[in-house]
């Protein structure tokens, strides 16, 4: 039986990574830090499996990645812990650091100083922030690299490193991955505060959302798809880069029109830039208004991947479509709400 060592387990990554592999046999180690909060709360699916464990701890502190590496004695290790808010990666710049580049230092120091390097495979997982705003207008593993905050600078780091760790012979992969969405969203980021706040204004417990640049456009996929990917990466013989991505976009004014269509309310968009608005085109009610704090400085405005390599190597695309993911997050959300 393989087993597997998952860091940032509780996410929404972490969780469904923690389901997949189960299912394919693996025995899956956890490491989790430890909080006063629930943090189980994306985990019950698994918390109940007697191949499933829980190992405490934070990439932050290295004697706990020991304990951790020690303990589960890992095949694979999947290193998903992060700071994974962008636009509050500048209040917490030097945290951001610690966590995201060197929490990965110290997990391959960790790997190499238990002389474990060659019998141990690392997912490193990357995000398409890294590429910043360059001209290019499809992304993939051959793109600049030139990240324009404190999270894909971050990111960025961990990336160069572990190249350089490969070539001095160690498997470790990197997923570049896009922006990936499910249920199991937190909604702090965008696509969740959208279909949570249009469920709150349909039951009629929210008057009005806030956003920013409505014109941004994503390439959003689903966080299934994506941890499958993690997988095919890990199980080649030689170890290498792969864009995970969908290859389409959408706009953030899409995105809400979608979303709240689904809950049967028609939105009509008047104005443009920070004066545009969306309206109930029945009622005639303020739906949406624009927030400058919402907008982040210099962003790409369309970001596209090209998933084509891990397409050629691993037999990877994605299944779910964006309609997919926004109608299994209104179904969480209706459910929440009408408790």
């Amino acid at each position: 039986m393989k087993k597997a060592l998952i860091t940032g387990v509780t996410g929404q990554d972490g969780s469904y990574l923690s389901e997949f592999l189960l299912e394919k046999g693996y025995e899956v180690y956890g490491f989790v830090r430890m909080s006063s909060l629930d943090s189980f709360s994306r985990l019950k699916n698994v918390v109940n499996n007697p191949n499933f464990h829980i190992i405490y701890g934070d990439i932050t502190d290295e004697s706990s990645l020991y304990r951790a590496v020690q303990l589960s004695t890992p095949n694979e290790i999947y290193n998903l812990a992060a700071q994974s808010h962008v636009g509050l990666s500048s209040c917490f710049s030097e945290y951001t650091a610690n966590v995201n580049a060197l929490g990965v230092l110290r997990l391959i120091n960790v790997v190499n100083n238990l002389k474990i390097q060659n019998k141990v495979k690392i997912y490193q997982a990357l995000t398409s922030d890294i590429f910043g705003n360059i001209e290019d207008s499809i992304l993939n593993e051959q793109s600049q690299i030139k990240p324009i905050n404190p999270y894909a600078c971050a990111k960025a780091y961990a990336y160069m490193l572990t190249k350089s760790y490969r070539e001095q012979g160690m498997f470790i992969v990197n997923g570049i991955a896009f922006a990936h969405e499910s249920e199991r969203r937190p909604d702090k980021f965008v696509t969740r505060k959208i279909t949570k706040a249009a469920v709150r204004i349909k039951l009629g417990k929210q008057d009005k959302l806030s956003l920013g640049n409505l014109e941004v456009r994503r390439d959003w996929g689903h966080a299934k798809d994506f941890v499958r990917g993690m997988y095919l990466a890990m199980q080649q013989e030689k170890p290498d880069d792969y864009v995970f991505a969908t290859g389409i976009t959408t706009s953030l004014k899409e995105f809400c029109s979608k979303v709240f269509a689904k809950l049967d309310i028609n939105l009509e968009f008047k104005g443009e830039g920070e004066n545009e608005k969306a309206y109930d085109a029945q009622s005639g009610n303020l739906i949406i208004d624009i927030d400058s704090q919402f907008t982040r400085k210099n962003e790409k405005l369309n970001p596209l991947g090209d998933y084509s390599k891990a397409e050629r190597i691993l037999g990877w695309k994605p299944y779910y479509t964006i309609d997919d993911i926004i109608e299994e997050m209104i179904k969480r959300d209706l459910i929440e709400e009408t408790k």
